[in-house]
């Protein structure tokens, strides 16, 4: 839209924010700036997004939901993620209003779902290890998929700070939902050459190659087929699933499963060059 027309739109909802008490009415209007493209839109809402008295006036203490609105506004954020709005949730992420009624989470997910994801989120996510949001970042940073936010992740699956029954989990909910991407699985090849207990190394070859439904308590997440994935990824699970068969006291049941994929990749690879 002309320059002109653009202001006077954004001024129209700063308007609303700066005045509204109705807490729905104020994050339909901060949702239109959230969705917008335009940096100016954007430098706007955050003024308000660091402000406590608009967190407050949207989502008021007391109430049912403490993050009913917040949700709202931040959504477009999760939905249409990009570098600007990567930005904008950095500069938020550590103000300690953010910290109150798990905030943070919102701002973490849209931050993981640009991808690659830079070295300064990186940070953001190791310092919001150490408040509480380890387990969920981890998820996070196994979904975005690319280089820096798998080098935390496998790092923090490594901190023997943190109980290996925990990091066993976090494997196999991080790699089985993405295990047909490659840097999901250079990553699970470089787990095997690192000094970690024995259950946590097992957790991250099999939840490459072997899927279990008693592995999760609830909500177990479904591997995708290895027909999805293209002919690197396959020819590299191959060179991974020899190289898992070599490691010594194997179990049982997973030099099988091992075995199995082999034989569908292999099966997969023969189908499309015959």
């Amino acid at each position: 839209m002309p320059n002109d027309t653009r202001r006077q739109w954004i001024e129209k909802r700063t308007a609303a924010l700066e005045g509204a008490t109705n807490p729905a009415e104020m994050a339909a209007a901060a949702a239109e700036l959230a969705s917008s493209d335009d940096p100016e839109a954007l430098d706007a809402l955050e003024s308000f997004l660091r402000s406590d008295e608009f967190l407050d006036r949207l989502d008021e203490a007391g109430s049912a939901d403490q993050t009913e609105h917040l949700r709202t506004v931040l959504a477009p954020f999760i939905q249409r993620p990009s570098p600007e709005v990567a930005h904008l949730c950095l500069n938020l992420v550590d103000h300690p209003a953010y910290l109150m009624n798990d905030r943070k989470s919102f701002l973490l997910e849209a931050m993981a779902r640009v991808s690659p994801m830079n070295a300064e989120t990186v940070e953001a996510f190791r310092r919001a290890n150490e408040e509480g949001y380890f387990g969920f970042n981890a998820l996070l940073l196994a979904a975005n998929g690319s280089v820096r936010a798998l080098e935390l992740f496998a790092s923090m699956t490594g901190d023997k700070a943190i109980d290996w029954e925990a990091r066993v989990e976090l494997l196999h909910k991080g790699i089985v939902p993405h295990r047909n991407r490659l840097s999901i699985l250079e990553m699970a090849a470089g787990l095997m050459t690192t000094d970690l207990e024995e259950p946590v190394a097992l957790a991250a070859i099999e939840s490459v190659f072997d899927y279990q439904v008693h592995w999760f308590a609830i909500h177990a997440p479904m591997p995708p087929g290895w027909r999805t994935a293209p002919d690197e990824v396959l020819r590299f699970l191959i060179d991974l699933g020899r190289q898992a068969q070599r490691r010594p006291n194997l179990p049982v049941p997973l030099q099988e499963a091992i075995g199995a994929t082999l034989e569908i990749a292999g099966a997969l690879l023969a189908r499309r060059t015959g």
